[in-house]
């Protein structure tokens, strides 16, 4: 038997009328990103919310199995760069951040501003740790408030009292 291709059937077969093109404008690709990337937050925010994959499928309309792999898609996108480029980007925020804490650290009208030498000093200190200068540092243990020691079990026997004393005047038994 005989089967056409979907495609010589469409040419001649009233029942496959043929597909409209995709408006490939500026504005069309524009509004579709737009549109996708509306889409995507809508998932994201969703499941930040913790409902689950089936219930956004059936809100979005889309089916279980297309929606399992749009979540997949956008979490893959939006996992971390990898270590050398994130590492360059962390030190240019602490560049950023170090530039403008050092040219708030005087005001002439103020004078020193301590809380800005106090983030200098911050940021210096991690910039050094992203360097590799500094060592990784143990974490503090709070160190308990100085105590007495315990009382003695025996008490000091003072001078005066059944001790004698010595000539020189020390206390003998």
């Amino acid at each position: 038997m005989f089967v056409p291709m979907a495609n010589e059937s469409s040419k001649s077969d009233p029942a496959f009328p043929p597909r409209d093109r995709r408006d490939r404008s500026v504005e069309a690709c524009r509004a579709a990103r737009l549109k996708k990337a509306d889409r995507e937050s809508r998932i994201v925010s969703l499941l930040n919310r913790g409902v689950s994959v089936a219930e956004i499928a059936a809100t979005e309309g889309l089916s279980l199995s297309r929606m399992r792999r749009l979540v997949q898609a956008t979490l893959v996108k939006r996992l971390p760069q990898p270590p050398a480029e994130f590492l360059a980007l962390q030190l240019s925020r602490l560049n950023e951040a170090l530039l403008v804490s050092y040219s708030a650290m005087y005001n002439s009208a103020s004078g020193t501003n301590f809380d800005a030498v106090d983030r200098v000093v911050k940021i210096v200190r991690e910039l050094d740790r992203y360097h590799g200068f500094s060592l990784p540092q143990a974490p503090r243990l709070e160190a308990a408030p100085p105590r007495l020691p315990p009382p003695a079990q025996n008490p000091i026997e003072f001078a005066g009292s059944n001790a004698e004393l010595c000539g020189n005047g020390a206390v003998s038994d």
